[in-house]
């Protein structure tokens, strides 16, 4: 993958995050298991956090993270939380070929879940 086509990866998980279509725990988990192709537990061990804190993150949907737990997955990819204000222009128009990523991704991400545990 070149450096575009990752920077263009990483801004279409952005984007469906904040579309609301992905949670940031889904997004970390794409990120972590299709990206990186890692456990929970190396990606976990890589940014300094507990397996725990990682899986909660990932799996459930009240999920309350830490800012800097955010920041800790986030730093591998270059990413940071922040704040964002909307843009004052409309967005730009959908285009096929963002849907057809944002499909792909999608779909990439579906292929992740794990079942749950008893």
């Amino acid at each position: 993958m070149s450096a575009m086509q990752r920077k263009e990866l990483l801004e279409d998980v952005a984007a469906l995050v904040h579309g609301s279509e992905w949670r940031i725990g889904e997004a970390v988990r794409f990120l972590r298991a299709v990206v990186l192709r890692k456990s929970r537990l190396d990606f976990a061990r890589l940014v300094g956090i507990s397996r725990a804190a990682l899986q909660q993150l990932e799996d459930r949907d009240d999920a309350n993270p830490t800012l800097n737990t955010l920041n800790a997955v986030l730093r591998p990819f270059g990413g940071a939380m922040g704040m964002v204000f909307p843009l004052m222009n409309p967005a730009p128009e959908p285009t096929v070929e963002r849907e057809r990523r944002h499909a792909a991704l999608k779909a990439a991400l579906a292929g992740t879940r794990r079942l749950r545990e008893p």
